[in-house]
């Protein structure tokens, strides 16, 4: 996902959002539904590498795209509340896992090496979405700005129009009050350009042409902002959020009351501590998952949908930079204070509230990418914001996995005040 974010930033800006978002999807599934065939351990990461690179176009470019239909008073309301999806899916994701993998059974297929067992049909279940998704874009338009910052004004006009009749059916064409559409003030015409494009350097000369606007005085600091504050969303959200499962388990299975989380995590670390867990030890390949996994799934989804529905709500009575500063600020302070409870359920509580108020911030900031960059750099600008993120994702889950048990308080310090710095860094983009 990191190393192809740039790229499918570019393809956005010059080829189209519908067009990239078709075709990634569709990339993304044929290589999800080959690596359920892996024969090998070589065959399913390169496939599952694939599908990293492909994703990566989809789970940014849709909010430029979904943003481009509404006027920039309601875009990041709009994002943030299509963004009720990722707890959804998360639901999904889990309830599908739970039912699939509760089954055990094998299925040798007849000269191959190959075994179909519940985990590889439970990649084709979490394909569906991803083919469903594609296919209803074929029958969507195009983004009317995108086609507007190409110099195609007769195309954005075509879609305005077709919105307006699907909007008031018994509408007739005439009665639509725009005539004609005028070229978007400051938005260059490079589709000319782009069709000398030819030869490799040409094209690494266009990539470098879409990417230098944002570096210039007027993008310049509102992307290093949006950058900075991805970064350290996934930190919190990613990074932290990878290890919660393991630490809500250990928290929860100590035999010691009354403690916090980071002395429960120092009393799991001992060598003469054994978790009440089942342990099993077989050379032979084991799919059995622990039901703890999919329940802490279940629940963080749920919760994210709820926050998201919340968001959307008092967005409009807020605001968008005094919401995001808020959530943050709220997740720097459960983050503190949840290593001086010894209550396990407030101690859950309070991590799920760290976690989930600096990841549904995710959404709201890159509504506020959309609303914040010009048309022509807009994709670009939430591809690679979001590759910072996905960096951060990385960066924050190998730092928990370094520090973690060596001194816990510093972890929860350190994630905690990011938390806090991002929620101040807010402050300074624009409403």
């Amino acid at each position: 996902i990191i190393v192809s974010s740039h790229f499918w930033g570019y393809i956005a800006d010059t080829k189209g959002r519908r067009r990239t978002l078709i075709v990634s999807l569709l990339l993304t599934a044929v290589c999800s539904l080959v690596s359920s065939l892996s024969i090998n351990y070589t065959m399913m990461v390169v496939m599952r590498f694939l599908v990293g690179v492909f994703i990566s176009a989809p789970s940014a470019t849709i909010f430029a795209y979904l943003g481009e239909f509404f006027k920039t008073a309601n875009r990041t309301l709009v994002i943030t509340y299509a963004s009720t999806a990722v707890g959804l899916s998360a639901v999904f994701t889990a309830t599908a896992g739970w039912y699939v993998l509760s089954f055990h059974w094998m299925l040798d297929i007849p000269g191959t090496e190959l075994t179909i067992k519940p985990w590889r049909l439970l990649f084709f279940v979490y394909t569906i979405p991803t083919l469903i998704g594609a296919f209803w874009l074929m029958i969507l338009p195009e983004s009317p700005k995108f086609y507007l910052s190409r110099g195609r004004e007769s195309e954005a006009f075509e879609i305005l129009l077709r919105l307006y009749l699907e909007n008031h059916p018994h509408a007739a064409v005439d009665d639509f009050a725009v005539k004609h559409i005028a070229p978007e003030a400051g938005q260059k015409d490079r589709s000319t350009s782009l069709k000398r494009t030819g030869s490799c350097w040409k094209v690494a000369c266009s990539v470098w042409n879409q990417t230098v606007p944002l570096f210039q005085k007027q993008n310049v600091i509102n992307f290093v902002i949006c950058c900075v504050v991805q970064f350290g969303l996934f930190v919190v959200s990613a990074g932290m959020g990878l290890w919660f499962p393991d630490i809500i388990n250990r928290l929860t299975t100590t035999n010691v009351s009354d403690i916090s989380v980071c002395e429960a995590l120092e009393v799991s670390a001992n060598p003469g501590y054994i978790l009440n867990a089942e342990t099993i030890i077989d050379e032979a390949c084991n799919d059995n998952i622990n039901e703890r996994v999919f329940i802490y799934a279940i629940s963080l989804g749920i919760l994210y949908t709820v926050v998201y529905l919340a968001m959307s709500v008092l967005m409009r009575k807020l605001g968008r930079k005094c919401l995001v500063a808020f959530n943050l600020f709220f997740s720097g302070c459960s983050g503190i204070v949840l290593q001086f409870v010894a209550n396990p359920y407030i101690t859950i509580a309070l991590f799920c509230s760290f976690l989930v108020f600096a990841g549904t911030s995710i959404s709201i900031l890159n509504g506020a990418t959309v609303s914040i960059f010009p048309t022509n750099v807009r994709a670009m600008a939430v591809c690679l914001s979001l590759m910072m993120g996905r960096l951060g994702s990385v960066f924050g889950s190998n730092l928990v996995g370094l520090i973690l048990e060596e001194n816990c308080t510093l972890t929860f310090y350190l994630f905690a005040s990011g938390s806090i710095i991002c929620a101040v860094l807010t402050l300074f983009l624009p409403s």
